[in-house]
């Protein structure tokens, strides 16, 4: 008899415990993620606007092409070898690291930055289309991430 008094009230604890709702749930740690994202304008007169672009590792860089004419990215020394996301109008080269396509007049290219450092770029004018005679063929910039 002590035996089903002792299972009806086991019965009945657990019951409440789980009707009520008092279950104990671990707290989650979250860290919060910065969304940065940093916009280039680049026109055949001016080259890219930032010229000088800093930040964070994480941060997306987005060129945004203002000129008449198809542009390239391709980055000097040092290479971007690792990016997070999914790069926009980038592909990995022969070498490894990012290399841009063809950006069309109004189009987008964004690359998202991992690894510290500077990145010194040129900005080509396609060759096919030089239709300011005060348009450079070539203009410069740099992503600092710190």
């Amino acid at each position: 008899m002590k035996r089903k008094g002792l299972i009806c009230l086991v019965t009945i604890l657990i019951s409440i415990f789980f009707l009520t709702g008092l279950t104990f749930a671990v707290e989650e740690k979250t860290e919060e993620i910065k969304v940065i994202n940093k916009i280039v304008t680049i026109s055949a007169r001016e080259g890219a606007r930032p010229e000088t672009l800093t930040s964070q590792p994480g941060t997306t860089v987005v060129w945004v092409n203002h000129s008449s004419s198809p542009l390239e990215i391709l980055f000097l020394d040092k290479k971007v070898t690792l990016a997070c996301g999914s790069p926009v109008n980038f592909f990995i080269g022969k070498d490894g690291a990012y290399e841009s396509a063809k950006i069309p007049f109004g189009g987008t290219a964004s690359l998202c930055f991992m690894e510290k450092g500077k990145y010194d770029y040129i900005i080509k004018v396609s060759r096919t289309f030089y239709p300011e005679p005060r348009t450079k063929k070539e203009h410069r910039g740099t992503v600092w991430i710190k």
